[in-house]
């Protein structure tokens, strides 16, 4: 990779094989890919794979948008509706080996234009860790992507604490994205569960890995929060409030909140420079790194444009933000 290289953390492709593994037991469940929204959603929904199907499967297609956009590797993580954590331990543990295995070779095909952030069976903590580490080991990946939960448990849950310690020990990345909305009956219409839902299970979930205590027992973790972490920087005051005014939220957490808070990374998948411009000078330029979404509607086609926007950054900045963080993280030379 070239000096000054641009690393989108935040981008995704389909898995085949795996979706053709899980479709019998995902038939027979009456699980359906596009579950989430009203009826017009889920029909946008399959209009819009149907279109993006090139751009998840053709990489000359995908290199070409990369150009186009200025990023020079992505960071790959699974589309987050092929994370099939509610598949059976078995047949989980298939599928993501059959995930893993796929976009390993993608990337060992074009290794200065990809990297792997590998998908890990947690509905299962033993072959989550044996799957971890043939990830980071064998398969050569800097990271992997997680959801905000695992089929309503916690990340946060006592089954997934060894998990943790293996992945602190690795020193990889976990690249936090949500899989949807937990409790979707207010949140069906308007695309609310993505619009609305999404910020909040990230909310959330950095909440629970702050409060129950994950990041005070693994300080060593590095977290990667998807679409700017969601509404929790931009109110983080709150939580510290509760905490000095409150026993029951301070209770078994020996610092406040906003501690843990700050080691925290996040993407820049906000929308607007002035968002932008706030996540940066709240959390400093090396704890956001450049993100798009791709290939989905709701990406940011212009990474570039959108930081290059924001008021009162220097070279040293914008280059930490572009790559060099994430370099730093996924352990790439630029």
């Amino acid at each position: 990779m070239s000096l000054g290289s641009v690393i989108d953390i935040h981008c995704h492709r389909e898995c085949g094989p795996a979706a053709a593994l899980v479709k019998p037991e995902a038939d027979r469940m009456g699980r359906k890919p596009l579950h989430f929204g009203n009826e017009l959603t889920k029909e946008v929904n399959r209009r819009q794979l149907e279109d993006l199907r090139p751009k998840m499967e053709d990489v000359e297609v995908r290199l070409a948008d990369m150009d186009a956009m200025g990023v020079d590797v992505q960071a790959i993580s699974l589309s987050p509706y092929q994370l099939f954590h509610w598949a059976g331990s078995e047949l989980g543990v298939k599928a993501f080996k059959t995930i893993n295995d796929d976009l390993a070779e993608l990337v060992s095909g074009h290794p200065d234009r990809f990297l792997g952030l590998g998908a890990i069976p947690l509905q299962d903590p033993a072959a989550a860790i044996a799957e971890v580490r043939r990830c980071s080991v064998e398969l050569g990946f800097r990271g992997i992507e997680m959801a905000t939960h695992i089929e309503g448990e916690e990340l946060s849950s006592p089954r997934f604490e060894d998990f943790w310690r293996v992945v602190e020990e690795l020193g990889i990345v976990v690249f936090i994205h949500p899989t949807g909305f937990t409790d979707p009956t207010r949140f069906t219409d308007h695309f609310f569960f993505n619009t609305i839902g999404h910020p909040l299970e990230e909310t959330i979930c950095a909440g629970r890995l702050i409060f129950d205590g994950v990041m005070e027992r693994h300080p060593g973790l590095k977290f990667v929060f998807a679409h700017g972490g969601g509404y929790l920087p931009a109110y983080a005051g709150r939580f510290d409030h509760a905490y000095h005014a409150r026993a029951d939220v301070r209770h078994g957490l020996p610092r406040p909140p906003s501690e843990y808070l700050s080691s925290f990374y996040f993407d820049t998948m906000v929308f607007e420079a002035d968002q932008l411009g706030f996540l940066i000078d709240k959390y400093g330029a090396d704890h956001v790194l450049l993100g798009t979404d791709y290939p989905y509607d709701m990406g940011e086609t212009d990474p570039l444009g959108l930081i290059n926007k924001v008021s009162g950054l220097d070279p040293h900045d914008v280059d930490l933000i572009v790559g060099g963080n994430a370099a730093r993280l996924l352990w790439v030379e630029r």
